[in-house]
């Protein structure tokens, strides 16, 4: 009973947050578009990038298997030279739980330091990008010392 009550609340929910998104002048924009303007395609790049290595990486490792066994190296060895990759593979989703959470926590202190802010003031994109970019770089960090610790 409950799920649909919650069905049923949420085309409602939206459609009120779809007709008030559309009360606020340009001037008050909690995100300013610099930031649109410049993430997007640098989001896209690193996904972009991200792929390319992961394809070349996986590759370069299928093609070192197969000169492994084709040299006839024992099982236990090749368990052991490829048992590094796996462990990073595993923590793969911790990485981008760690990145997409403090993207959110970044647009999060955007949202409400701006809204603490003089609003008329001339606002630039250049705090909002410093924010996403040192939550970023923490996120980053935080998995770095996670590989350390798990190797």
């Amino acid at each position: 009973m409950k799920i649909k009550q919650y069905l049923l609340a949420i085309p409602f929910l939206l459609l009120t947050v779809f007709c008030n998104a559309q009360d606020k002048p340009d001037n008050l924009k909690v995100i300013p578009d610099k930031v649109f303007e410049f993430g997007i395609p640098m989001l896209f790049l690193i996904l972009l990038l991200n792929m390319i290595i992961t394809v070349l990486k996986n590759r370069a490792d299928h093609q070192l298997k197969v000169k492994l066994i084709e040299k006839g190296i024992a099982d236990e060895t090749l368990i052991q030279v490829f048992k590094e990759s796996n462990a990073n593979l595993k923590l793969q989703p911790l990485k981008y739980f760690l990145l997409f959470t403090s993207l959110g926590i970044s647009f999060f202190i955007i949202h409400f330091t701006y809204e603490e802010r003089d609003i008329t003031t001339n606002q630039s994109g250049y705090f909002a990008l410093g924010v996403i970019f040192l939550l970023t770089s923490v996120a980053f960090f935080v998995y770095y010392k996670i590989l350390q610790r798990k190797q």
